[in-house]
């Protein structure tokens, strides 16, 4: 599989496992949890041998297409960075920033479905603190292949008690907010693909009519799981702490703040936000 370069695997594996512990010890390989055909499946992603190709396997083994298909959408392949570069690359931060993570890209989730439910999980809460949660929750109902959890569809998650998410430290009302979603998933009240078409506006107000959604949790949801670079939910702690540390007087910037700081980088607000906290995080890890 190619990549729409600049691309870097190593350095993006490097970023992303910054946020697991466990991750941190699979240098090189990615492996990715999805399902085809509602059967869970385990990706396992390397970088082929004096090339710029992937190497992409299947555990059961799948049909290629369906495989690639899936590699390319967590990985974002089609990703181009270079406009960002181009836009970003005279600023006096991110001049050496962009050169220091050159050919980073983000990841995201196999499914909108379960990026839905992580956006749930990490609201007003600790990174950590969520993905405690979230592994409960896997281990809970998701499946377990040749070692690695597949998260749950929307057919288990709306089929579970409020008092079984309980229990896996989810709050009263995110338990809610999380069976809700599944239900509407599940039912067909929410088209969740049909949402990759829509324009930025229109995501935004089918899903903050959610019950539990907001503007954070839309934003979130926008950048990450969609790729919508220029979306960026301003209001987030994390984001306002290493914008107003990279970009203004080293504390804190408000959520008014953190727009006008990044202004000049629309229309890859988003991007900039993300490549700000990857450069801190490997600073620290």
């Amino acid at each position: 599989m190619l990549i729409q370069k600049p691309y870097d695997f190593p350095l993006t594996l490097r970023v992303i496992n910054s946020y697991s512990k466990t991750g941190r010890e699979n240098v090189g390989v990615l492996q990715i949890g999805a399902r085809i055909g509602g059967k869970p499946v385990i990706l396992t992603v390397r970088a082929k041998t004096g090339s710029d190709e992937l190497e992409i396997t299947s555990s059961p083994a799948q049909a290629p297409a369906e495989v690639e298909a899936i590699a390319r959408w967590v990985m974002f392949a089609d990703l181009a960075l270079q406009p960002f570069y181009e836009l970003a690359g005279g600023h006096p931060v991110f001049g050496g920033l962009i050169k220091d993570l050159a050919g980073l890209k983000p990841m995201r989730p196999a499914s909108l479905f379960e990026m839905a439910v992580v956006v749930i999980t990490e609201q007003q809460i600790s990174l950590a603190a969520a993905g405690a949660l979230r592994s409960r929750l896997v281990a809970r109902y998701g499946d377990l292949v040749e070692g690695v959890w597949v998260f749950p569809d929307a057919h288990k998650l709306a089929g579970a008690a409020v008092e079984d998410l309980r229990t896996c430290g989810y709050s009263q009302c995110k338990a809610e907010y999380i069976i809700e979603f599944a239900r509407q998933v599940e039912d067909g009240r929410l088209d969740l693909e049909a949402l990759k078409i829509l324009p930025d506006e229109t995501v935004r107000s089918t899903l903050v009519a959610l019950r539990g959604w907001g503007p954070w949790s839309a934003n979130y949801f926008l950048v990450r799981g969609l790729a919508r670079p220029d979306c960026v939910p301003s209001d987030d702690l994390a984001i306002r702490s290493v914008v107003g540390r990279y970009l203004g007087d080293g504390t804190r910037a408000s959520a008014a703040q953190v727009e006008q700081l990044l202004a000049p980088f629309a229309p890859y607000r988003g991007m900039a936000a993300f490549y700000l906290e990857a450069h801190e995080r490997l600073a620290k890890y």
